[in-house]
């Protein structure tokens, strides 16, 4: 297993020894960046060669993800109490009045325990946590605001470049660093994501493709013919990019046989994003569904259950179906998870009153969580539970029959036509 490290020098020796100490059988990966803000010019480089990510701290992971996508497990090696005792006990130790402190990063809730635990007494902490929004220089300017102005008599900073700049200066500034202990439990806690997610990726994924636009009439079919020519093509290539085989599988259908691991990835699900905008300019439309499975027999099921659900769309969509759990259209705003088989009690009790299937119970429980949003027309319901807007008027014609709907107004349309309901479900 590799495993990469981001951060500054003094803390990167620290990390190295322990993680050699403690975990022989791990390759390290060293990228050194003294400045948090530098942190994302090697989050790439370090994805592509490694296997999870160890953020020194805090500060350099939240400035790593403020500027880059972090796609590997991660962890960050926080400044916690071992870290906080060991600076107070090289405060105590040292010449330097220590009545009043500047302090940075640690929680002010495990500040005021250790230093309560520990027995230290200061007549004034001043303390900053870390905040996203804060930079390193915003740290650095405030320690020395408070030291110039008398009112901290020592410095303790968690940021490596604000530790070297006022040491530099002949400050009295104590390093947040972290310890073996502390990065004992992290990468503990990083190779169990790393071998998780590693199994995850293990299962077999097929994705099911159907053109469902295509006529094939005797006017139309040399240049239906064509466009079906080209998205072969744009298809084969998006085959290559998550490494799985494309088979033709009957009549403008296709199967694509991958893993888990890469085709869930946010990376190869944009790229499907980009062949489904295609399909829509070239009126094409693609309906795709990704079944997820420990054996091609359950991943095959689900996949053509996905694929009836993007079926129903009419400009095409993508599902994605893993176990009992149905996903999509992905990338939609629409985009809902929800369960395919329901054993919730509350659920099948109220599918029972309502007269409606549990799954749609479920799908609209889940437009609510999402959304937050109770009262729906029909028109809203259809687009989204992907159903014809009739049906969409007698499912809430059921809820309002059963109890578990109240009418509170009617739309008024500018169109030619009557008004609609507006129902708010009670699920």
């Amino acid at each position: 297993m590799k495993i990469a490290c981001i951060g500054p020098s003094d803390s990167m020796t620290i990390i190295q020894e322990s993680v050699e100490k403690f975990f022989p059988e791990i390759t390290f990966y060293a990228y050194v960046r003294e400045r948090t803000e530098e942190s994302w010019e090697v989050l790439e480089r370090c994805q592509r060669e490694t296997d999870g990510i160890l953020f020194s701290g805090i500060g350099v992971q939240e400035a790593a993800k403020a500027r880059g996508i972090v796609t590997k497990p991660y962890a960050h090696l926080p400044r916690g109490a071992y870290s906080l005792m060991r600076v107070l006990a090289e405060i105590a130790r040292s010449s330097y009045e220590h009545k009043t402190i500047s302090i940075d990063v640690v929680l002010d809730e495990v500040l005021e325990e250790v230093i309560r635990e520990y027995g230290v007494s200061f007549d004034h902490i001043h303390s900053m946590p870390f905040a996203i929004h804060h930079k390193e220089d915003d740290y650095r300017e405030r320690h020395l605001q408070l030291f110039e102005s008398g009112k901290a008599d020592v410095i303790a900073t968690g940021f490596g470049s604000v530790y070297q700049e006022l040491l530099e200066q002949g400050l009295p500034v104590f390093r947040l660093a972290p310890n073996s202990l502390q990065v004992r439990e992290t990468v503990r806690h990083l190779i169990e994501q790393i071998t998780a997610r590693d199994l995850r990726s293990a299962g077999i994924a097929i994705q099911n493709v159907k053109l469902h636009g295509i006529s094939m009439d005797s006017i139309n079919q040399y240049d239906d013919m064509k466009i079906e020519g080209r998205f072969y093509l744009e298809l084969l290539e998006y085959a290559r990019a998550i490494q799985g085989s494309l088979f033709n599988f009957g009549k403008e259908e296709y199967v694509i046989f991958s893993t888990r691991g890469v085709i869930e990835s946010p990376v190869h699900l944009d790229m499907f994003q980009e062949l489904l905008k295609w399909g829509r300019a070239n009126k094409l439309p693609i309906a795709s569904g990704i079944g997820i499975g420990a054996t091609a027999f359950e991943a095959e099921k689900s996949a053509r259950k996905a694929l009836s659900h993007a079926i129903a769309l009419p400009e095409g969509g993508l599902y994605i179906v893993d176990g009992e759990e149905l996903r999509g259209p992905i990338g939609q705003k629409e985009e809902l998870r929800f369960r395919t088989r329901i054993s919730d009690e509350t659920l099948l009790k109220i599918s029972q009153e309502v007269g409606v299937s549990p799954s749609y119970v479920d799908r609209i429980r889940a437009i609510m969580d999402k959304t937050g949003k109770n009262t729906f027309d029909s028109g809203d319901l259809a687009s989204c539970l992907g159903i014809g807007e009739r049906s969409a008027r007698r499912v809430l014609k059921k809820f309002l029959d059963s109890g578990h709907a109240k009418l509170v107004g009617k739309e008024n349309a500018h169109q030619v036509g009557r008004p609609k309901n507006l129902v708010r479900i009670i699920v």
